[in-house]
């Protein structure tokens, strides 16, 4: 072997010699074929240069493809849409940018019960195309379908559906869904929503615990999207002061929100928040720390001024009252005096059928509806006739025995009182006092026009500054201005004159006004003459911690002066004193004034005979529509609360009332109750007795009781009972007391005398005794003296005294 290897070694060395001996014969040939420059020198290095030139070429052709490559990057990253496009879906495969939703703040009354709160609210989808339902066996896919389907159909109820406002679902119908998902082409894409509505976060997690394939059992894929849903707990409670938050279109114009959800908005609704996050497995994503990561700060708190226990009950009296007189809308507000706090605002509007259901979502008419005031305007017009007029209580004038069809020639209007204020045999004259009490319209529309006739411009700007011509601060939640006619302008000879237009404005007509622009002057006049403007919202938290308190705004620092306001309590409160019919259980004193006008203006309605009757417009006595309403101030002395009740509705056969007094005084009456019951501060202070009670007498009975109050309330007690079952009990003057025991034997009528019914029944209907009693209190009398026989079917008459 070592010798073959050695002879191809010398082979392939030979063979390679002779290649290189060929080479070089060719190179010299080739130099001998050029022909020589005379008198040049041979070229060296040319080999060399050679590949310098070739590597120069090769780096420019680098160059060029490297300007390429990065001109088409920078096509690529800044330019081309397609690969951008590309790239932002494949990062978006990996890396996504979540909103974080904040949650929406809680609106409350002022002592702490949710008007409006946000609730998390779950959508729950389900992956047909997870791997865990793809690979589950069909047979127990099937048996948890059957079972799932079941106590869906059960807990999603035909019931909750009406609740809920959507189409029932059978179990059947569930059980072909989860059938007919698993199988269905392209599931891969699909998240199919399995719940007929969202769902609240107790109910999500009953059903993780107690539900198959909604519990996780078989490894798929479940997106429970959360959403915050906007709740009112109490209904319709104060809504029209709640408000809302979305966005309408009214007349063209976008609007967002209104009420104290659109008014705060911004304090509400927060700040919302982003997170980064990571796909880590198919529907599961996770959050990663990232520099455009932002925190969520959820809304703040409003605390309202509104006391949720007096709008309730004053929403139930109201409503109970326009069902009653089959009214077409109600008011009933509480102003706290001082603050301007509304405690509670209720705006009932009739539904299609008048008289059946009551509405606070028809319109805020206490903001909105403008009506002339009626008779409650005469507050204003005695503060005109005393301030500037020179009026006192005592100034009389001659109401000429107006009453019912016969009416009164006030300037060119004819005016006539709803009854005889001077009475019959007087000689028609009547005081300011008297007229105020009796409501009468001759008497404030013929001092009102007597004194201004020549410059009525000095009574309306009197009115005015009084801003029955203005907004009362309440612009943002949509009020509706006052409109007063101003003397000697072009509205004021519009329609009429001074001598039409005058009088009539002095008790109530001829102007119009939204409800609450007479309960703020009211309330000023309760508050020494400062009006200060209506308030719902008293301050903003976060976390219990106060963000920003409302301030209290003054509209009119002095309305009056001392001796006019002196005048208008004694006005008020001569005014309550004929208004006692529906306010006999109130024990503290108050002031009033009730109003009753005919309703000549449209106004929002969605009762269908409204609408008819409105259709051509509202005509006074043709139509038969009122207006009544009352105002009261309590108590007293010293006001705190401001009571308005308005009510308007048509007079009809069936339903005739129409009188403010008749209409709002009822629920008016409701309300100072239960403001009374409720503000200790108005009760009268409990006196700390100098010395110890002594009870006049005590009833006889068990002897056990008897000494039990005996040594509770007398002075000293002496007990000669001796172990008695039944004892009677004397007090002597100086509040002593002796326990003696009775005797009771049987066969005989016991005496019972000085017991109470309850003893006394047990012990005679024991013995045999049939009994029949009258009055209250205590025995007084027995008909059958204690000691004689009892006997068969005897009966015996009680008469019981305090």
């Amino acid at each position: 072997m070592q010798n073959n290897d050695n002879i191809e070694r010398e082979q392939t060395t030979a063979q390679g010699g002779e290649e290189q001996r060929e080479e070089q014969q060719t190179i010299e040939g080739e130099a001998a074929d050029k022909p020589e420059k005379r008198g040049s020198r041979p070229r060296r290095g040319t080999t060399k240069r050679d590949i310098i030139s070739r590597v120069k070429s090769l780096y420019a052709i680098l160059f060029l493809v490297g300007i390429a490559i990065i001109a088409r990057l920078v096509w690529i990253i800044a330019i081309s849409p397609s690969v951008r496009h590309n790239a932002e879906v494949m990062e978006e495969g990996i890396f996504r940018m979540r909103d974080i939703d904040a949650h929406r703040g809680t609106i409350l009354s002022r002592d702490g019960e949710p008007l409006a709160i946000s609730s998390l609210r779950y959508s729950i989808f389900l992956d047909f195309g997870s791997q865990g339902m793809a690979e589950v066996d069909s047979m127990l896919y099937i048996t948890y379908a059957d079972s799932l389907s079941r106590l869906l159909a059960s807990h999603f109820d035909e019931k909750d559906a009406s609740k809920h406002g959507y189409t029932h679902i059978t179990a059947a119908q569930y059980r072909q869904t989860l059938l007919n998902e698993r199988i269905r082409e392209g599931k891969k894409l699909r998240h199919y929503p399995i719940l007929p509505r969202q769902i609240t976060e107790d109910e999500w997690n009953m059903m993780q615990r107690n539900y198959p394939i909604l519990n996780g059992n078989m490894g798929y894929v479940i997106d429970d999207r959360k959403e915050d849903e906007r709740i009112y707990p109490s209904g319709d409670l104060a809504r029209q002061i709640i408000g809302h938050y979305d966005t309408l279109v009214i007349r063209d114009e976008k609007r967002f929100g209104a009420g104290i959800e659109g008014l705060y908005n911004r304090w509400l609704a927060g700040t919302d928040g982003k997170a980064r996050e990571q796909r880590i497995a198919h529907g599961f994503w996770a959050r990663v720390n990232d520099s455009d990561n932002r925190p969520v700060e959820d809304g703040c708190n409003i605390i309202t001024t509104i006391d949720a226990g007096l709008q309730r009950m004053a929403h139930e009296r109201l409503d109970s009252m326009l069902r009653r007189t089959d009214a077409s809308f109600g008011v009933a507000m509480v102003m706290e005096v001082q603050t301007g706090n509304i405690l509670a605002m209720v705006n009932l509007g009739s539904g299609v059928e008048r008289g059946t259901t009551y509405s606070e979502r028809v319109n805020n008419h206490a903001l909105r509806t403008k009506m002339s005031p009626g008779s409650t305007m005469k507050l204003a017009t005695t503060m005109a006739l005393v301030e500037i007029g020179g009026y006192d209580l005592d100034t009389k004038v001659n109401t000429e025995h107006s009453r019912p069809r016969h009416g009164v020639k006030v300037g060119n209007a004819t005016i006539e009182d709803s009854h005889d204020v001077a009475g019959e045999g007087s000689d028609g004259n009547v005081t300011l006092r008297d007229a105020f009490a009796h409501s009468s319209n001759v008497y404030f529309a013929k001092a009102v026009y007597e004194r201004f006739k020549e410059r009525p411009e000095e009574y309306t700007d009197f009115l005015a500054r009084l801003r029955f011509n203005d907004y009362i601060g309440l612009e943002a939640y949509n009020e509706e201005r006052g409109k007063l006619p101003m003397a000697n302008t072009t509205e004021w000879s519009h329609r009429g004159s001074t001598s039409t237009r005058l009088p009539r404005l002095a008790y109530g007509y001829e102007m119009e006004l939204p409800p609450i622009h007479m309960l703020t002057f009211y309330n000023g006049v309760a508050n020494e003459g400062r009006m200060v403007a209506p308030r719902f919202v008293d301050r903003i938290e976060r976390d219990g911690e106060v963000i920003e308190r409302m301030p209290v705004v003054t509209l009119i620092e002095r309305m009056c002066s001392q001796r006019t306001l002196a005048i208008l309590d004694t006005c008020l409160a001569a005014a309550s004193e004929r208004s006692g019919r529906y306010f006999r259980d109130l024990p503290i004193p108050f002031g009033c004034k009730t109003g009753t006008a005919q309703v000549w203006t449209n106004f929002v309605s969605r009762s269908r005979i409204d609408s008819i009757h409105m259709a051509n417009g509202l005509n006074g006595k043709e139509d038969n529509y009122y207006y009544g309403s009352m105002i009261c101030t309590m108590p007293q002395e010293n006001p705190k609360y401001t009571i308005m009740v308005a009510i308007c509705k048509q007079s009809t056969p069936e339903n005739i009332l129409y009188f403010g007094i008749d209409l709002a005084g009822p629920v008016a009456a409701d309300m100072m109750e239960y403001i009374y019951s409720f503000d200790h501060s108005l009760h009268a202070p409990i006196e700390t007795p100098t010395q110890r009670y002594s009870p006049v007498s005590i009833k006889a009975g068990q002897t056990g009781y008897v000494k039990r109050v005996s040594n509770i309330l007398g002075q000293q007690t002496t007990d000669n009972s001796d172990n008695s079952r039944w004892s009677s009990a004397s007090v002597d003057a100086e509040g002593n007391v002796a326990i003696s025991g009775i005797t009771i034997d049987e066969g005989t009528v016991p005496n019972v005398v000085g017991m109470g019914l309850t003893d006394a029944l047990y012990l005679l209907e024991c013995s045999g005794i049939k009994v029949t009693h009258s009055g209250v209190g205590r025995v007084k009398r027995q008909s059958i003296p204690a000691g004689r026989t009892i006997r068969d079917n005897m009966t015996i008459q009680l008469t019981l005294e305090r």
